[in-house]
């Protein structure tokens, strides 16, 4: 079974695992497809990071192809680029100062060489058809071109620099209409590119200089050497026990293995010393723990390759336990009881909706388990496109401290282990997650949205451990609290007593409605797979009979 954020994409990689492939090749297929059906969300110049079980050697494995900061990155240009230009477009959200350094291909590539069974070419050939051929639009695009329109509205500047992306999505000066076709013959003929010579063609090759060419051309500093040089990274996955299962998900530079296990251990903690009464109670204390877990991951985490992030004392129950009891049962408090202070150059913003990262699990009639989220971090990313062959670069560097102080795209205040630096990986918010019962993969699930990822994966989980239905979980409405702004954010309708207690006990609500999207597949005890893909977006798990 597959489930992922297009149905389109979902049948491909259906169809490998029919056709013989494990759940790696069909994981590559699906990822490939969701690089043309989902532009706005994932591609070839974006990165991702790779969780999967692998059922015969009963292990592990993480795999990191997050993007890296290119030689000539610093907060020093970035800092020049605003005195430049204030209050124009921020520099680490759009052109070519945006883009970091692809891992997209070469994280496809080593899963391949790795893990897969069926040649690389056989599994990009039915993304180049299908961007020939032409996606169906669907709301999902509609939506991203709408976004971009606004960035449009504000910056004029951005409608003459970026006049290709907006004719491809305008075609005609007017919006695709739902259920058209709409064909990218560049982008078909970049994957035919690289299935005819392989993914060095990215690194070193025509690809790899159609893709420094468009960040020059952009602004950017991004250099051949940047590519040549980039690398993947297996790193050693996060495991923690909560309701008799144990729950392996992504360590740093992912954010969401320490803050769910955080959040996980301090619930338990807090459990274990009574007094919790009812959903109010459960929703205020998990509030709380989201704002621990997320001013600690403003402290303390970043690249591991660069900075001293402790994850063990992080994930530890001592860690939780010590926050569990500064939780007051009746009141929240000031944010800077949570952690560091609130940030020095301007307010914390409202974090946006999150159109630029996508979400796939995949488990085959062996059982091997994949969960892969991958990005190009905001919708469309950098906006800058790679001709002819239509590879639409990531934003990524904006998930960097570029300017101290100042929070990201998505609100969020980090700190010094996340400053931009050459070489670096920025921290993330993907969680790839698979949950075990007695040693045996029963839920795997990830999730696109920003910080909303680790909040929407984590309560999608937490319910179904608590035994609601796949997808009722689901489709359940969720809060979120990032600790920075000092607001909760919810995307479906709460009952009023419950938004009233919470009040009560001084939570300030916003009602910006933003979303996170969930994909899931439960696998129950007779082997029978359960797929559920977000009914807040467009996605579809497809089953294999």
């Amino acid at each position: 079974m597959v489930a992922s954020d297009s149905a389109e994409a979902s049948q491909i990689g259906a169809d490998v695992l029919k056709g013989g492939g494990n759940a790696f090749d069909a994981a590559i297929a699906t990822s490939l497809a969701l690089a043309v059906a989902r532009p706005q969300s994932t591609g070839l110049g974006g990165g991702g990071f790779l969780l999967a079980y692998i059922a015969h050697d009963e292990a592990f494995v993480a795999l990191d192809f997050r993007e890296s900061a290119p030689a000539a990155a610093s907060t020093e240009r970035y800092d020049a680029a605003h005195r430049r230009n204030p209050g124009g477009p921020s520099p680490s959200v759009y052109g070519g100062d945006a883009i970091g350094v692809p891992g997209q291909v070469a994280g496809l590539a080593e899963i391949s060489r790795r893990f897969g069974t069926r040649p690389w070419v056989e599994l990009i050939r039915p993304a180049a058809e299908l961007a020939r051929r032409g996606i169906t639009v669907d709301g999902a695009l509609l939506e991203a071109r709408d976004e971009l329109l606004k960035d449009v509205g504000r910056w004029p500047e951005l409608a003459q620099r970026y006049a290709g992306l907006l004719e491809w999505l305008s075609p005609g000066g007017s919006a695709p209409r739902v259920g058209e076709r709409l064909k990218n013959p560049d982008l078909a003929r970049g994957l035919l590119l690289l299935a005819e010579m392989g993914p060095g063609a990215f690194y070193d090759g025509p690809l790899a200089e159609a893709i420094v060419r468009a960040a020059a051309a952009a602004g950017g500093s991004l250099t051949a050497d940047d590519l040549r040089h980039y690398r993947v990274r297996y790193r050693e996955p996060i495991r923690f026990s909560y309701a008799g299962c144990e729950i392996v998900t992504m360590p740093p530079p992912s954010s969401g293995g320490v803050c769910m296990a955080e959040v996980c251990n301090i619930l338990a903690a807090a459990r274990q010393g009574g007094g919790i009464d009812g959903r109010h109670d459960a929703a205020h204390l998990l509030l709380e723990a989201l704002k621990h877990a997320f001013a600690d991951r403003a402290r303390y985490l970043g690249d591991a390759d660069f900075a001293d992030v402790p994850v063990q004392r992080l994930t530890s129950r001592a860690h939780a336990e010590a926050l569990a009891r500064t939780i007051r049962r009746e009141r929240t408090q000031a944010p800077e009881r949570y952690g560091t202070t609130a940030p020095t150059s301007g307010p914390a913003a409202s974090p946006p909706d999150d159109r630029g990262t996508s979400h796939l699990c995949v488990v085959d009639r062996w059982g091997n388990v994949v969960a892969l989220t991958e990005t190009i971090n905001g919708t469309l990313g950098s906006l800058v496109v790679a001709e002819p062959f239509g590879i639409l670069l990531n934003n990524q560097m904006d998930d960097f401290v570029t300017r101290p102080g100042t929070p990201n795209l998505f609100g969020l205040v980090q700190g010094e282990a996340n400053v931009v630096a050459p070489g670096k990986r920025p921290l993330s918010s993907m969680s790839p997650t698979i949950v075990l019962r007695d040693g045996r993969p029963v839920l795997v699930l990830g999730a696109a949205g920003g910080p909303r990822i680790i909040t929407a994966v984590l309560q999608v989980m937490l319910a179904t451990l608590d035994g609601t239905p796949l997808e009722q979980a689901m489709a359940a409405p969720r809060l979120h609290h990032q600790w920075q702004p000092d607001l909760v954010f919810h995307d479906g309708p709460l009952p009023d007593d419950l938004r009233l207690d919470l009040e009560r006990r001084g939570h300030r609500f916003s009602d910006e409605r933003r979303t996170a999207s969930v994909n899931a597949i439960m696998i129950l005890p007779d082997g029978t797979l359960l797929g559920a893909s977000d009914p807040r977006r467009f996605g579809r798990p497809v089953g294999v009979p």
